[in-house]
């Protein structure tokens, strides 16, 4: 597993199988995984699995059987990073070596097929200092953004809505940040509206080994923070309430 690409972290934390392949339906890269003692990867591609690999010390899975494996846990500790096309392209050569492919004869196009940008792994990142879609440019964040990542522990900061980031601060990816809160929230209110009289959505923290996530209404937008583990998250709720009551 060592010899799979880096690719771009996107986030950890715990979930089922199903809940992976049902929010990343916009995320091509791997899904590393701790299970049991041993570790493992997925290969995913628009919420599709391509390979997946578990080894363990007593015994090694590779294919259908570590797939397998993966479903019969109840929850999953795993982090996302995120491929370009020649970043899959390699992890799909590597897997192929492993023996890890769901289907052999699966390969991955060197180009992207028209029309789809993001076919094989996402479109192809702007460079350094330039505009890209969904990141402020540098020197116009909004100063609310600015006075969250002063706060101690906090990493990075998005401002969105409707799938789209509006501004950012820190060190962000914002397009995937933005469409990973985007899925939390939308299961979060799937969660509100089968138990109504739980009120309005009011904040959300997801709790991982590598940090916190906190997403929180923000005017007629959503705030998605991202924290270190060590972060006090009651001084984050409290700063975020009093955003909200300024706002």
């Amino acid at each position: 597993m060592e010899r799979l690409p880096e690719g771009t972290t996107i986030g950890e934390m715990q979930a089922s199988l199903q809940w992976i392949f049902a929010h990343t339906s916009r995320f091509a890269g791997a899904v590393r995984i701790t299970a049991q003692d041993g570790d493992g990867f997925l290969l995913v591609q628009k919420g599709e699995p391509l390979a997946a690999y578990f080894r363990h010390p007593l015994k090694s899975l590779a294919g259908p059987p570590a797939l397998k494996y993966f479903g019969s846990q109840s929850i999953l500790d795993f982090g996302l990073r995120k491929y370009g096309p020649e970043e899959m392209q390699e992890a799909l050569i590597v897997s192929r070596e492993m023996q890890a492919l769901l289907q052999p004869e699966y390969e991955c196009p060197a180009v992207c097929p028209p029309g789809e940008p993001d076919g094989c792994g996402g479109a192809e990142e702007a460079p350094v200092g330039e505009d890209r879609p969904g990141v402020a440019p540098a020197g116009e964040e909004d100063g609310a953004l600015a006075a969250v990542l002063r706060q101690p522990g906090v990493t990075a900061v998005a401002c969105f809505a409707d799938g789209l980031c509006v501004s950012s601060a820190g060190k962000i990816d914002a397009d995937y940040a933005v469409a990973f809160a985007e899925e939390l929230l939308r299961w979060s209110c799937g969660l509100q509206a089968a138990t109504p009289a739980s009120g309005a959505f009011m904040q959300m923290t997801v709790f991982y080994r590598g940090g916190n996530i906190i997403i929180a209404p923000f005017r007629d937008e959503f705030l998605c923070i991202f924290t270190t583990p060590e972060v006090q998250v009651g001084q984050i709720r409290r700063m975020i309430r009093e955003l909200q009551d300024g706002a």
